[in-house]
């Protein structure tokens, strides 16, 4: 009697460990956008999903790839899924979320594409909201830079993200020194605050 209920613990243990590796890595999280590029692998597609948190294994997704129905007829780039005759699009759109199971998933990838021309170049992040690494969400440019309260702040805000001081003819002109920050809030030396700027 002991050794099938071994068994059977075992065989439920099996089960449960192989269930959660298609379940989603998170609860409760927002939608994000994700793109395909024109040049991009089933593979990178994969690591890409694992890499920022949408699927807890690369083989089940795979799986569930596999093992998914593909209602839809492949276009002129597309990504052969397995032996048979599933695809994913490439230069196409993706509703997705790190909510969804990894059957979910798949069924999105194999049906649920929105085209978008990429000859012009794609967009420079394959997720919109902007992912980190591991899959929290990048903070917006207003998180990014809500340290800056003064002009000085802002001088030292100003780099990659933007952001813009007065011309030194201006402060010549004017006696004032102007300090936008990337974020679109104007800073003027010697006075508190700031105020939004112009189509900030």
């Amino acid at each position: 009697m002991i050794p099938v209920i071994l068994a059977l613990l075992l065989f439920v243990g099996l089960v449960f460990i192989i269930k959660s590796k298609f379940e989603a890595p998170r609860k409760n999280t927002p939608d994000i956008q994700f793109t395909i590029g024109k040049d991009r692998t089933l593979q990178s597609v994969i690591g890409d999903l694992k890499y920022y948190d949408f699927i807890k294994d690369e083989s089940a997704f795979t799986f569930a790839l596999e093992h998914t129905q593909d209602n839809t007829k492949g276009g002129e780039n597309i990504i052969k899924v397995g032996k048979g005759s599933k695809t994913i699009e490439r230069e196409s759109v993706y509703t997705i979320s790190q909510s969804m199971t990894a059957w979910e998933l798949a069924s999105v990838l194999l049906n649920k594409g929105a085209h978008q021309d990429c000859n012009h170049g794609c967009p420079e992040s394959d997720f919109i909201p902007e992912l980190l690494p591991g899959g929290d969400l990048s903070p917006t440019i207003s998180q990014k830079y809500e340290w800056v309260k003064t002009y000085e702040d802002c001088v030292k805000a100003i780099g990659t993200d933007g952001g813009q001081l007065s011309s030194e003819q201006y402060a010549q002109k004017t006696g004032i020194r102007k300090c936008v920050s990337p974020d679109g809030r104007e800073f003027t030396q010697g006075k508190e605050g700031w105020t939004t700027s112009v189509g900030g």
